[in-house]
């Protein structure tokens, strides 16, 4: 059986060409898409091809990568700006856009899953994050309730303490 770098460096040889650029890691990512079933990150394609002896054109291989994965988060930049409440709110709001998506869903919690944890890294020093943590969690337990939990912990004595409107 053929591992997956072996059919990269096949892929590969295939183009017959010198240089590794955006348009050859495109064709790769596809070929591999298509005979794994899963995707995989134009750097890590890269870098099965340097350790063969492929010469890599850097810049547009770090710009592709970049692109990949911004297409890959469900979440931009903006969406994890914790500065106050309305920021949170923004990203929850976000999550339950997504959550309509029943293709996505999986993804959506994995994605979640991935937030809560560098949430949960950061409550010691950052109230906020805790909290939305906390929301996180409760979201990932039941999506069902979760928007009638969070009316009903939005109105309990300790959130409004720590978070005054």
């Amino acid at each position: 059986m053929q591992t997956k770098e072996q059919f990269i460096v096949e892929v590969w040889e295939g183009l017959g060409r010198e240089v590794v650029g955006a348009c050859e890691l495109s064709v790769i990512a596809d070929a591999f898409v298509e005979h794994f079933g899963s995707a995989i990150s134009p750097a890590s394609i890269a870098r099965v091809l340097a350790d063969h002896g492929a010469r890599l054109g850097h810049p547009e291989i770090l710009q592709a990568d970049v692109r990949w994965r911004e297409k890959q988060s469900l979440f931009t930049a903006e969406d994890l700006d914790f500065t106050d409440l309305q920021a949170a709110i923004r990203l929850i709001r976000k999550i339950e856009q997504f959550e309509s998506d029943a293709a996505g869903r999986e993804r959506l919690r994995q994605s979640v899953r991935s937030l809560k944890t560098e949430l949960d890294s950061l409550s010691f020093s950052n109230q906020l994050a805790a909290e939305v943590a906390q929301w996180l969690a409760v979201w990932l337990q039941n999506p069902q309730i979760f928007a009638e939990w969070l009316a009903l912990r939005h109105n309990t004595a300790e959130f409004r303490e720590r978070f005054p409107s």
